[in-house]
């Protein structure tokens, strides 16, 4: 089984360096070329399966990413970025200025911390790792369409790490990694490679 992993373009609210975990926000014109970049090299691969998280920016790269394969993108709500509640659509400076007590909360139990109408890191890892267990049942070949926390918590899972093996990956917008999965072992093939803008 192969798995192909990207994450969803740039954002505006990216730029801005905004908590928008749950927060709905499409592609800015940089993350709709991200996505179109990607397409040329995924046009050569046959997907048995393609699962987008259902927030916006994810589902939209994947339309962009597959240009005429859409209809064959499922959703999957545990492929959502974390949930950060009160900070949702805020900056760092404006978190600390609104929540100073809950952010000191967070920052002193970073895995923990359950942010008020939000998630802990750990409940999302939780998620992934139920993700997991059904994805090493799948065959053939899987795209996955997600975000920056969901696919570090994911990668963990898939390479059975613990908890803060999140810390060891970073997923770049514009870019696909691939892990294939033998025998219930996962392997590291590729991280970040950048796909080519030239259309063919």
């Amino acid at each position: 089984m192969r798995v192909y992993l990207i994450r969803h373009g740039e954002t505006a609210m990216n730029v801005n360096r905004c908590y928008y975990g749950w927060t709905d926000a499409g592609l800015n014109d940089e993350g709709i070329r991200q996505a179109e970049s990607m397409a040329p090299f995924f046009s050569n691969i046959s997907f048995d399966k393609v699962i987008s998280s259902p927030l916006v920016r994810a589902f939209e790269t994947a339309e962009l990413v597959l240009a005429d394969g859409r209809e064959q993108i499922q959703t999957d709500e545990r492929l959502k970025e974390q949930n950060f509640g009160c900070f949702e659509g805020l900056t760092y400076q404006e978190i600390q200025e609104r929540y100073p007590g809950e952010l000191a909360a967070w920052n002193s139990d970073f895995s923990n911390y359950v942010i008020p109408g939000g998630e802990s890191f750990r409940m999302v890892r939780e998620r992934l790792d139920d993700f997991c267990r059904d994805l090493v049942r799948e065959k053939g070949t899987v795209l996955l369409a997600a975000h920056k926390g969901s696919l570090g918590h994911l990668m963990s899972a898939m390479l059975s790490l613990p908890l803060e093996g999140y810390w060891n990956f970073v997923f770049d917008q514009g870019c696909y990694s691939m892990v294939d999965i033998e025998d219930g072992y996962a392997i590291l093939r590729k991280l970040n490679v950048p796909c080519t803008t030239e259309k063919k």
